[in-house]
Parts: C-alpha cells; sequence; structure tokens
C-alpha cells in the first residue's frame, strides 16, 4: 500500500547498469511510482514478462510528475 492508502501494482522492469533488476511499481489511487529491487524470493519468470522500462531514478520520475502538474496549473490558469 501506499501512504494514500491504495495498492500499487507492478507496470515494468529494468536493469540497473550494475546488473540489478529493478521492479516499478505505481499507484492506483494516485499514481505516484516506485522502485523495488529484485528479492531473492521474488520470482524472477514473472518479472521477466512485466513490461521493460527504460531505466531511470527516482529524482528523474520526481522532476517528470513536478513538470507535467506546472504544465496543467499553467493550462488551468491560462498561461500555457
Amino acid at each position: 500500500m501506499n501512504s494514500c492508502g491504495c495498492r500499487m501494482e507492478p507496470i515494468g522492469s529494468f536493469q540497473r547498469p550494475n546488473g540489478e533488476y529493478v521492479l516499478v511499481h505505481r499507484c492506483l489511487g494516485c499514481g505516484i511510482e516506485r522502485f523495488n529491487r529484485i528479492g531473492a524470493d521474488d520470482n524472477f519468470d514473472l518479472v521477466l514478462t512485466l513490461p521493460s522500462l527504460p531505466p531511470c531514478t527516482g529524482h528523474e520520475v520526481k522532476a517528470q510528475q513536478w513538470e507535467e502538474e506546472l504544465d496543467t496549473e499553467l493550462e488551468e490558469h491560462g498561461a500555457a
């Protein structure tokens, strides 16, 4: 569960330059994305069935979300 109380759903995975695999989960309520390293007890074959996403960092995701929010606010106020 996310801090908003909604479920997180796996949307894909990517591989970091060091070879580590990462699952990407998105909140079904607010849309925030979280990255989780693959654990030893995860079903790796199942992970590989998820869509492959481009590698990114949490900072890149936050910056993109802020940019989208700013664009939305500017459109609402007629500045864009």
